[in-house]
């Protein structure tokens, strides 16, 4: 029986039962219990069910975690997403911070079948952190501080004196205006403030902006264009919006192939973590 199958199956018995027993839905499909194990994660990962110890409940029945629930990733951002996640390690520190972009890479990362044990997310988003939670294995930590109410993220004292006392290996950014003359902006003085906390804990900075961002300049500067060591665009820009930054020195990761005078950089992941 394919993944697919046994996992259709498992979900009409939860619906039906309310409840999976791994040895006895093992025993029921003649599979091993780890099979069923690793249908679990996979359902789990994708938001259909919660697993508990001996098996999984019905994803409702934990109104925290459904919140968590994570949409499929756009096929519009599939490509820009993963190539932001191979830059990054499997192992070590990641902060990742608020933004509609940093979101859709947070669904990506859930999606990783590989071992993420070694691997440890900071994050001020709180809707990047329950979606997070759903990568097993992932160590994922929140920031704590005031929420915003329209973004949902960590901000104030409470964020900033976190920040202070952290070092990653990559800071994950989302600025909402990124001018190659002005800098990185944000709307908010509290938001701006947790962004250069941010920028200066990682030893790599990856600011992800998102077509509209680019060019554009919000309220309150944070950070120079110096301290970014890679700028990923989560959209389609002509060249010559990006050659400002690639004049700077930046390393540009955009949707679909690379271009010619891409292939000519050294590769963008050589450079985070090292």
């Amino acid at each position: 029986m394919r993944a697919e199958d046994r996992q259709s199956t498992l979900a009409e018995w939860l619906a039906d039962e309310g409840r999976i027993d791994v040895i006895t839905a093992a025993d029921r499909l003649g599979v091993a219990p780890e099979t069923i194990r690793r249908d679990l994660r996979a359902m789990e990962r994708s938001g259909r069910l919660r697993r508990v110890h001996g098996g999984a409940v019905a994803a409702d029945s934990d109104p925290i975690a459904a919140l968590g629930r994570p949409d499929s990733v756009d096929p519009a951002d599939q490509d820009w997403a993963a190539a932001v996640w191979a830059l990054l390690p499997r192992s070590g520190t990641v902060l990742l911070g608020t933004g509609e972009p940093t979101l859709t890479l947070a669904k990506l990362i859930v999606t990783e079948a590989d071992d993420l044990t070694d691997l440890t997310i900071v994050t001020n988003s709180l809707d990047a952190a329950l979606v997070l939670s759903r990568a097993p294995g992932l160590s994922v930590y929140n920031l704590g501080g005031t929420v915003s109410a329209r973004t949902r993220a960590q901000e104030g004292d409470w964020a900033l004196a976190e920040l202070g006392r952290l070092h990653t290996d990559v800071s994950v950014i989302c600025p909402a205006g990124v001018h190659h003359d002005h800098g990185l902006t944000q709307q908010t003085p509290a938001a701006a403030a947790v962004s250069e906390a941010e920028v200066a804990a990682g030893t790599t900075v990856v600011a992800l902006a998102a077509p509209e961002s680019l060019g554009g300049t919000a309220l309150v500067r944070f950070a120079s264009l110096e301290s970014v060591d890679v700028l990923a665009v989560a959209g389609s820009v002509p060249d010559r919006a990006l050659r400002p930054y690639r004049e700077g020195g930046i390393k540009i990761i955009t949707p679909g192939p690379r271009t010619e005078q891409d292939a000519a950089e050294p590769d963008a992941g050589a450079i985070v973590g090292a």
